[in-house]
């Protein structure tokens, strides 16, 4: 194989050019082309807010080995769900070939590849489920009738995020990252998993983004005030949909099933029979910008009531189907890459669950190093936050109390109602009026994994010993709670620690 072209002169052909009629997916109830003659909206907008990233080594070394395993690894056929543009009702399986003469990945023209209709019975399992579906759920379920050209990988991002910004009041930084997550539904089943996109704002401006999200993301399903028992009894086995949820007032039952949806391999009981319950998804949880669904491992997207921006009306049935085709394609080119992606986050640049989302969001684009650490830069922001909030909220404030017993002198045991005191008076120095008593400090020790006992008849505490203090101090590494300089052995060796795995990783 040639190496790969560079990005200046990736796929000749237009961004949108459609796969021409006679190499189209064959319907196997009603032989012919299922590609529609949809209009073509010219090139991509332009620039789409993705966050720049300096020229480097790292970047120019992951080109090189993203071009090794470029050529290394052939484009193998995919099969895929279809609706036919003439029986909209009708969906239909179809294997899509790469053809005798294969291109390289980045100049692949989507006339090259070719279709073969696929009978039910070669998808058994995945068929039966969607033969479940209720007649309007599987009617409303939108899927691609074609493929596409989508020009390059950047073009394809770009024309997501003109998109966003075209029809939704999500800031400009937020685009990016919700245009990344959208390019991740389509590869969910080679992913370790998918973090959820909870959305909270207006009503009206959180229907919009939904909206629009149905054009870009992988067979999208939207649904309005789910429950458990509604979300376990939907044949989604299989299917890999990505649902849009409404869903204001969220209860723990059901938003335990969702976090749980966010990693393959959990089933759920539920009519009768165990559902695979992993399926990207897009919640609308309301207003509050605390919503306690809201957690490190999902991606908080809050969308504005207004918009300095003249919004378009919502996207156009021809408009949803092009993103599809494009998308579908992008997907084709790149699953075996994505699959055997290499792409990794250290978690010294942040925190664990921040790492984890940036890693899956950056396998889906592993044919763009440059945009990958894009995604590092959009979420570095998000990383800090979520650093502060760990660091302020009970959990930090009580160790932050338990570390200033921990350095002082031949102290052997603390109380639990002086801890509680020590909290209060950081409470004072920082200027707020919060108390906490002991009870609630007792818990918050017993959550985080430092047990108290009783300590005589003057209540319950913690032995300082060697191994209650080396719990602490690790547990205020996390939070990210030490002291700016160290104040003991402890607080040495985990600093140190930190320092060699930076100057490791520069």
């Amino acid at each position: 194989m040639q190496e790969p072209t560079d990005n200046s002169q990736m796929q000749s052909h237009s961004p949108d050019q459609e796969s021409p009629a006679g190499n189209h997916p064959a319907d196997p109830v009603q032989p012919g082309s299922v590609g529609e003659n949809a209009g073509v909206d010219g090139n991509p907008t332009a620039s789409a807010g993705v966050a720049d990233t300096p020229s480097s080594n790292d970047v120019a070394s992951a080109a090189k080995s993203v071009d090794s395993l470029d050529s290394a690894v052939p484009i193998t056929p995919m099969l895929d769900l279809f609706r036919s543009s003439d029986e909209p009702w009708r969906m239909f399986f179809c294997r899509l070939l790469p053809g005798k003469d294969l291109c390289e990945r980045r100049t692949i023209d989507p006339a090259s590849v070719t279709f073969e209709a696929v009978s039910d019975t070669a998808q058994d399992e995945l068929w039966v489920e969607m033969e479940k579906l209720p007649r309007r759920l599987a009617q409303s379920l939108v899927l691609p009738r074609s493929i596409r050209g989508y020009g390059s990988t950047g073009e394809l991002v770009e024309s997501i995020v003109a998109l966003l910004r075209n029809h939704t009041p999500l800031a400009e930084k937020d685009c990016s990252l919700v245009a990344y997550w959208a390019i991740a539904t389509w590869f969910l089943d080679f992913l370790p998993f998918l973090p959820s996109l909870v959305v909270t704002g207006p009503p009206l401006a959180a229907d919009r983004l939904l909206r629009t999200l149905a054009a870009v993301c992988r067979r999208p399903l939207a649904l309005a005030d789910l429950s458990s028992a509604v979300l376990l009894t939907l044949p989604l086995n299989g299917l890999k949909a990505t649902l849009l949820i409404r869903k204001p007032q969220l209860n723990r039952r059901l938003a335990a099933l969702l976090d749980a949806s966010n990693q393959p391999g959990y089933w759920a009981c539920g009519g009768g029979d165990f559902n695979d319950l992993y399926f990207a998804k897009c919640i609308y949880v309301g207003e509050d910008i605390s919503h306690p669904f809201i957690t490190p491992n999902s991606v908080h997207i809050h969308v504005g009531g207004r918009s300095r921006r003249v919004l378009l009306s919502l996207p156009t049935d021809s408009e949803i189907q092009r993103f599809q085709g494009r998308l579908l394609f992008y997907r084709f080119v790149w699953h075996d890459v994505v699959a055997a992606s290499k792409f990794q986050v250290s978690e010294t640049k942040f925190r664990p669950e921040v790492a984890a989302i940036a890693q899956v969001l950056g396998m889906s684009l592993a044919s763009e190093p440059h945009l990958q650490h894009g995604i590092m830069e959009l979420l570095q922001a998000r990383d800090e936050q979520s650093r502060v909030d760990n660091a302020t909220s009970l959990d930090g404030l009580v160790l932050r109390a338990v570390l200033t017993f921990c350095h002082q002198a031949n102290l052997q045991k603390v109380f639990v109602r002086e801890i509680a005191e020590a909290a209060n008076g950081i409470y004072r120095e920082e200027g707020e009026s919060l108390r906490v008593s002991s009870e609630t400090v007792g818990h918050v020790l017993k959550n985080i994994g430092l047990y108290s006992r009783r300590l005589g008849n003057a209540g319950r505490g913690l032995i300082l010993d060697n191994s209650t203090q080396s719990q602490a101090h690790r547990l205020a590494y996390a939070y990210d709670v030490l002291p700016p300089e160290p104040s003991c052995g402890y607080c040495h060796r985990l600093q140190t620690q930190q320092t060699e795995e930076l100057v490791q990783e520069v």
